[in-house]
């Protein structure tokens, strides 16, 4: 279906995509393995149809943040890793066997739980290691790491494949993640083996945390989309990098109120376009940046077209992307919203048409 059938709709290129992965492979150093977060539905990117062109640029393995969405990877791709970064429930661990997921394990009790339930079956599970360097959520909390780790390291059952940590705040705090850094560091030269990977960086501490030994993976979440995580857009020039996903609406009504013309615009929160905007808060409409007129509905909101030239009905509306040489990008929209980029992305529903563009 072309969008001039659609209200309100996505465009996802995944030539973009596929490119963009290409590129941040190629800048990674040798052996250093590519890991694609695709949770959240590739945060919003339309994973399943996705993920033939994360490996085509040169994905070596997939992140998830649940076994149901290490199944829908396993649909797909059948011959490469699926760690699952989040805890998973003891009711859910059998599935971990019929997905063939990589469980991150948080404890040594997880873990010989795990070891408990591949005896049973004659198999050996492969797992990782989550160590909490500062996070404060699920993993080895690293000061107790030399207790836990050498211990779960021991468990019939399992075969260790790797150890990870999460950042807290690698886009605003290079003093604490730095800290991080040399936390997981440490732990995996004392406890670390040959075969196993070891991973901290993610988009954000790309920018300036050398990618050294003992690391020799990234997990890629933003950067992969095409969205830098600094405000200041820094950083990643080099890589030539394009946004994937374009958000748009079109003109349902035009008229006039208090002098201003206006436009009734087929989008609203109920379709992802939050009520919050600030007074900044720009939509493309004719090529031209026009405001946010009165609060957003739940499915229409109201822009003034002052200025912008002959605009239909039908005519398109855009939240992020680009029209007629004039550009709102993700960052700014998720910044005129008040909310995150990652928010920004998983916060368009399903209601909203997808247009993929292959």
């Amino acid at each position: 279906m072309k969008s001039d059938n659609y209200r309100s709709w996505i465009e996802v290129d995944f030539g973009r995509l596929e490119s963009n992965v290409s590129k941040i492979k190629a800048s990674l150093p040798a052996g250093v393995k590519y890991i694609a977060v695709v949770k959240a539905d590739a945060y919003g990117h339309c994973m399943p149809q996705a993920l033939m062109r994360f490996l085509r640029g040169g994905a070596d393995l997939f992140a998830v943040a649940n076994l149901y969405e290490a199944s829908r990877v396993r649909e797909i791709v059948s011959d490469r890793q699926v760690l699952v970064l989040s805890p998973i429930l003891a009711e859910e661990r059998p599935l971990v066997f019929d997905y063939a997921a990589t469980p991150a394990v948080s404890s040594l009790q997880e873990a010989e739980a795990f070891a408990k339930l591949a005896r049973a079956r004659g198999k050996i599970l492969g797992v990782q290691i989550k160590v909490d360097t500062g996070m404060g959520r699920a993993g080895v909390w690293h000061e107790e790491a030399e207790e836990v780790i050498p211990k779960i390291l021991s468990v019939d059952g399992i075969r260790v494949d790797g150890m990870f940590s999460h950042l807290s705040s690698a886009d605003s705090d290079r003093n604490f993640t730095e800290k991080q850094c040399d936390i997981l560091k440490q732990i995996a030269l004392k406890y670390g083996k040959a075969g196993m990977l070891f991973h901290i960086h993610n988009s954000a501490a790309m920018r300036y945390i050398p990618i050294s030994y003992p690391f020799n993976a990234v997990r890629m979440g933003l950067i992969q989309y095409g969205i830098n995580p600094y405000d200041d857009g820094g950083g990643y020039a080099d890589l030539k990098l394009q946004p994937v996903l374009e958000f748009k609406a079109r003109v349902l009504a035009v008229g006039e109120r208090d002098g201003l013309k206006i436009a009734t615009v087929g989008a609203g929160y109920a379709d992802g376009v939050p009520s919050g905007f600030t007074e900044s808060a720009r939509v493309l409409a004719g090529g031209v940046r026009c405001p946010i007129l009165g609060p957003v509905g739940l499915d229409e909101m109201t822009i003034s077209i002052s200025g912008a030239g002959d605009v239909k009905v039908g005519d398109p509306v855009t939240f992020i992307g680009s029209q007629d040489g004039s550009e709102i990008s993700l960052s700014d929209y998720s910044r005129w919203t008040r909310r995150i980029p990652w928010e920004t992305m998983v916060a368009i529903p399903r209601r909203v048409n997808r247009l993929l563009k292959y």
